[in-house]
């Protein structure tokens, strides 16, 4: 009864602890043809980071970049990861009841020492957030793609979820 009623005052409250899920990396793909548009809720923070283009032009013979993983080509390996934090700005909607889940995706290059690079964003979801994945993003580190053995520069793109728990803090 008394941890019911414990549940029911957290909800009522909106105390809550935070927790960003371990990001999900995708092998490098374009980005849909549409211009990529930021959240009508960005604030500040998310206005540093860049939008990313409506294409790369990502060619290992041009610019150094890997752009498919195949042909004796490995993709980066995560070796640390670090939690995105939640900003005040979702907190305070969250708390409003309006939004429960938050979601931003973030391309980036890891480079040749296995750091993220390049930062761009894919997709919005405002609310001091995106600025936030870009934070967590940054802490990344990789072992590095190889080609033929070799290190190599490679793109990623990583969807950071943001998700609020209930419990006490």
């Amino acid at each position: 009864m008394r941890i019911a009623k414990l549940a029911h005052y957290l909800l009522a409250v909106g105390a809550a602890v935070v927790g960003a899920q371990q990001p999900s990396i995708s092998n490098p793909v374009q980005p849909p043809p549409s211009s990529i548009i930021r959240d009508p809720h960005s604030t500040n923070a998310d206005f540093a980071v860049p939008l990313c283009p409506a294409s790369f032009n990502d060619r290992l013979a041009t610019n150094g970049v890997l752009d498919k993983f195949a042909d004796g080509a490995t993709p980066p390996v995560l070796k640390k990861s670090a939690d995105a934090q939640f900003s005040e700005e979702a907190r305070h909607q969250k708390r409003k009841g309006r939004i429960t889940h938050f979601e931003a995706v973030l391309s980036f290059v890891v480079n040749t020492d296995g750091e993220p690079q390049n930062i761009c964003l894919m997709r919005s979801t405002g609310y001091g957030l995106d600025a936030k994945a870009a934070e967590a993003v940054q802490k990344y580190k990789f072992a590095p793609a190889t080609k033929d053995g070799k290190p190599v520069a490679a793109r990623l793109h990583v969807q950071v979820d943001f998700n609020l728990h209930f419990g006490l803090f």
